[in-house]
C-alpha cells in the first residue's frame, strides 16, 4: 500500500467523520434530535465509559472509527473477489449499513440520559445522514 493512498483514505475519513459528526451536531442544536450525543456515546463501554472524556475526546474517537470505517471500505471490501464488478457506490451504502443499524443497540444501551431505539425522527436522522456519508466513500480510492 503506497503513502499517496494511506494519505487520501485518512483525509477521506477524518473529512467525512468531521462533516457527519458537525451536521449531527447542528441537528442537534437546532431541532433537540440527540443524533450528536449518541455519536458520541461511549459510556457504555468497559472500562472506557467509565472516564469523563471531553467532547474532544470523544470526537477523536468517532474520527478514528471514521478512518477505520473508510480504510476497511477500500482495503477490505472492494478487494474482495465477490464485489469485483459491482458498483462501488453500493458497495458503499453496504459498508455503512452496520452503522445505520447500531443507532439500536446503542439507543439502549445509552446510560446517562433517556434514548429510545423506536425514536422514528432521530432513526431518520442518523440513517440519512449515514448514508450520505457512505456517498463520499468512494473518493477514497
Amino acid at each position: 500500500m503506497n503513502g499517496n493512498r494511506i494519505y487520501k483514505v485518512v483525509v477521506t475519513g477524518l473529512i467525512n467523520g468531521s462533516m457527519l459528526g458537525l451536521v449531527m451536531k447542528w441537528v442537534e442544536m437546532f431541532w433537540g434530535i440527540k443524533v450528536y450525543t449518541l455519536l458520541l456515546n461511549v459510556d457504555f463501554l468497559p472500562v472506557i465509559g467509565t472516564v469523563p472524556w471531553s467532547e474532544g475526546f470523544l470526537f477523536f474517537f468517532h474520527l478514528l472509527f471514521s478512518v477505520a470505517v473508510t480504510f476497511s471500505y477500500v482495503h477490505i471490501v472492494i478487494p474482495l473477489k465477490i464485489f469485483k464488478d459491482w458498483n462501488m457506490y453500493l458497495l458503499a451504502f453496504l459498508t455503512i449499513i452496520p452503522a445505520v443499524i447500531l443507532y439500536f443497540p446503542l439507543s439502549a444501551w445509552f446510560l446517562t440520559e433517556e434514548f429510545l431505539p423506536t425514536d422514528a425522527k432521530a432513526f431518520s436522522v442518523w440513517a440519512c445522514l449515514h448514508l450520505i456519508y457512505a456517498l463520499s466513500l468512494p473518493k477514497a480510492i
